[in-house]
């Protein structure tokens, strides 16, 4: 009630305001995503940034039957990105200089299989989940550098592949109700040689080893991927470096056209002489530089007209993107406020999840999940997905952010929409579905066990998309 109050107040001060402009100052543009008023904010507790010894101890979150997620009548969206948050600072607190990640995760490939650390990060990958061609560069600024991936899993998650994988190979039906439990955690992380950057003392840097040669690497992004209570389709929240690349420009565009992309500075993968369109930002175009980011913590907008003024709105979605926006907004400046040292200079890009009020046992939540299978990401109004649900990461879905095949950026809608369900669901086939096919690590391990290689493990994924994409598009025009 209180922000449609404030919302309504909004639109009556900009009415009051445009009766006071002239006709030449009528051509201005009115955002009202920037200027929304919100009812509250979304802090950190002080107790995460606890100091010992000169090192921070934040504690892990809360996640089982006593925590916030066990009641769905009262858990807000507030306390989904506490957790994100909360996670994150855990996953980096530090022993002699070393993230606890790094020292208490598993590193593993696309196939399930571990991989030895010991000389540091195993990097191999390049492809991006979406294309075998999307591939992520700096600009050949002094040089080009590309962007690798790592995945780390926890001992719970890793266990409950094991179990599970050969069950799912020989009788996959008897998986079809089947969750990881609660706790279990993947991550992917994003890193690039350090030596390629102008700056890398704002950046976390260890040693990697990249296609068999020993590199240091800097850290740019995080998918923090876990299960919470009454939520087996895991929590998606994705973090980023501060400034990899430009933001798209929304007070320049119309609801007509795009506006181009470029910049008085130079990132770490947009060149200051450049100029980027759409194409720098769709899957498999061949371009692998100069990207940007399109929607501020994954909340689509759009451009609109009302009256004679070009208006910035939120897009109408399954979440409410205004309360979205401001409780990410307002954690991440608290956060920025207490945090000290290197992990300050990386922020919260959003997370994603799917409302579960209703379906009171795993069993339940299950069958939901299992029930919309590919069409789990579709975000109109009245659907299940809450959050940012246009989630993404700078340097893991750069090429699907207005969509799979976009023309445009005015003309993406809630129906073009691509976020972290698009892609990891419940489907597999028509006949296998269950909710460990979340974890596409769990996926590749059963197609390792079933004789897939890892070259025809990622190219079977990337087939699994598009034929979900299909399907979701087929389902549209019924």
């Amino acid at each position: 009630m209180k922000t449609t109050r404030n919302l309504l107040l909004l639109i009556t001060l900009i009415s009051l305001c445009a009766c006071k402009k002239n006709a030449k100052e009528e051509k201005a543009t009115y955002t009202a995503v920037k200027n929304s008023v919100t009812a509250s904010e979304c802090l950190a507790p002080a107790n995460w940034f606890t100091i010992v010894n000169n090192t921070r101890q934040t504690p892990p979150p809360n996640e089982g039957p006593t925590s916030v997620f066990a009641n769905n009548a009262t858990v807000t969206n507030c306390d989904f990105h506490q957790w994100s948050w909360q996670k994150f600072l855990w996953l980096t607190n530090e022993v002699n200089g070393i993230p606890f990640f790094l020292t208490n995760m598993i590193q593993v490939n696309a196939a399930g299989q571990k991989l030895d650390p010991s000389n540091g990060i195993v990097l191999t990958d390049t492809a991006q989940a979406s294309s075998t061609t999307d591939i992520l560069k700096t600009p050949a600024v002094p040089k080009s550098a590309t962007v690798y991936y790592s995945i780390f899993m926890d001992n719970l998650l890793y266990s409950t592949m094991l179990k599970y994988g050969p069950v799912a190979k020989n009788d996959p039906s008897k998986i079809k109700e089947m969750t990881f439990p609660v706790g279990s955690l993947e991550l992917k992380t994003s890193w690039i040689d350090a030596s390629i950057l102008k700056d890398p003392s704002s950046y976390f840097v260890t040693q990697g080893v990249i296609n068999g040669v020993k590199t240091k690497v800097a850290l740019l992004g995080m998918h923090v991927v876990g299960v919470v209570e009454n939520h087996p389709e895991f929590v998606w929240a994705t973090f980023e470096h501060e400034n990899l690349a430009p933001a798209y420009d929304w007070s320049k565009a119309t609801p007509t056209t795009d506006a181009p992309v470029t910049s008085t500075v130079d990132y770490p993968f947009f060149n200051k002489n450049s100029t980027a369109t759409v194409k720098n930002i769709t899957s498999g175009n061949g371009i692998y530089t100069d990207v940007f980011s399109l929607y501020k913590y994954g909340v689509p907008v759009e451009k609109a007209m009302k009256g004679s003024f070009n208006v910035q709105l939120f897009m109408k979605t399954s979440q409410n993107g205004s309360e979205n926006l401001n409780n990410i907004r307002t954690i991440n400046q608290s956060v920025k406020s207490q945090l000290q040292g290197i992990w300050n200079n990386y922020f919260y890009n959003g997370s994603i999840w799917i409302n579960t009020a209703g379906y009171k046992t795993p069993q339940q939540q299950a069958a939901l999940l299992n029930s919309l299978s590919y069409n789990l990401s579709n975000s109109e109004p009245g659907k299940l997905t809450r959050g940012s649900v246009a989630a993404y990461n700078i340097t893991m879905e750069t090429y699907v952010q207005a969509g799979f095949s976009p023309t445009s950026i005015h003309q993406t809608s809630v129906d073009d929409l691509v976020n972290c369900f698009s892609c990891h669901n419940t489907y597999y086939n028509t006949n296998n579905v269950s909710p460990l096919y979340f974890s596409h690590v769990f996926t590749g391990y059963v197609q390792n066990l079933q004789g897939l290689n890892r070259k025809q493990i990622k190219q079977e994924h990337v087939k699994e998309i598009v034929r979900e994409f299909n399907l979701r598009l087929k389902l549209k025009t019924k």
